[in-house]
């Protein structure tokens, strides 16, 4: 198979960018007969990241597969705004949660060198991967990982907590797109009637994994902002801040404990 053929095979299954994606994959390809299992796998709409079993983010390089949700661009706002909330202050533990692939957690340990992390996510397979991929990117045991039901039985206090939770409501299930509904796990998209059902779960355990100065920065589908809120709110947290992604569009919710005034009820 040429790389004309496997174009216009792409654009009868209805690939968007057929001929870049050929490309990409005759990149990676080996050999001819590897590239032609790539172009049929594409042709079902398996995503790219999957068939090759890598995805960039943060300008590093992560193994993935359909036990992990593939890094997306717009997760990147998470780390951003950590850093620019934690310029000052860099957190000595991190806790991911729900870590999938380990990007967020491996991404914000490579820029604090002395910080450490743990990464928590229900699937054994999930957790794997992320070791592999900690494994690739950090110098010695720096982040750790365990199957974990989020914040549940966790028995430690963190500087800062970080999650790209399942966010998508049940109804927007159905409209997803083939690559990603047909091939990504469900337990990593599923979000609940509101999309918000993970964020309740997470919000509820909070302040048990809270160091007093600690950050929450949290993921968030579209429009969801004002409901995060008031559910961090409920939860006994403050917000800080909504960040916005490259597109403008609200992206990440950061909350923390609420600042007591030292001074409050002396005469």
């Amino acid at each position: 198979m040429n790389l004309k053929e496997a174009t216009a095979l792409l654009a009868a299954a209805g690939i968007d960018t057929p001929q870049r994606e050929a490309r990409i994959l005759e990149r990676n390809a080996p050999d001819a007969a590897t590239f032609a299992s790539y172009i049929h796998r594409r042709a079902t709409h398996e995503p790219v990241a999957y068939i090759l079993r890598a995805r960039e983010f943060w300008s590093l390089e992560f193994e993935v597969s359909p036990a992990v949700l593939i890094p997306r661009p717009e997760s990147e706002t998470l780390v951003e705004t950590a850093l620019k909330h934690l310029k000052q202050r860099p957190p000595q533990t991190v806790l991911d949660l729900g870590t999938g692939s380990g990007c967020l957690l491996i991404a914000l340990l490579s820029e604090w060198p002395n910080a450490a992390g743990l990464g928590l996510d229900i699937s054994p397979e999930a957790i794997a991967i992320a070791r592999r991929n900690a494994a690739r990117h950090l110098k010695g045991p720096r982040a750790m990982f365990r199957t974990n039901d989020w914040t549940h039985d966790l028995g430690q206090r963190f500087d800062l907590i970080i999650s790209n939770p399942p966010y998508i409501t049940r109804q927007e299930l159905l409209s997803l797109d083939r690559d990603v509904i047909g091939f990504e796990p469900r337990a990593a998209l599923d979000g609940g009637d509101d999309g918000l059902d993970p964020l309740r779960r997470i919000a509820s355990g909070l302040k048990d994994v809270m160091q007093p100065n600690a950050l929450a920065i949290i993921e968030l589908g579209i429009d969801q902002a004002a409901s995060a809120g008031r559910i961090l709110v409920n939860a006994g947290l403050e917000i800080c801040e909504i960040a916005k992604d490259l597109a403008g569009r609200d992206r990440a919710i950061v909350a923390r404990l609420p600042h007591i005034n030292a001074t409050r009820g002396l005469a």
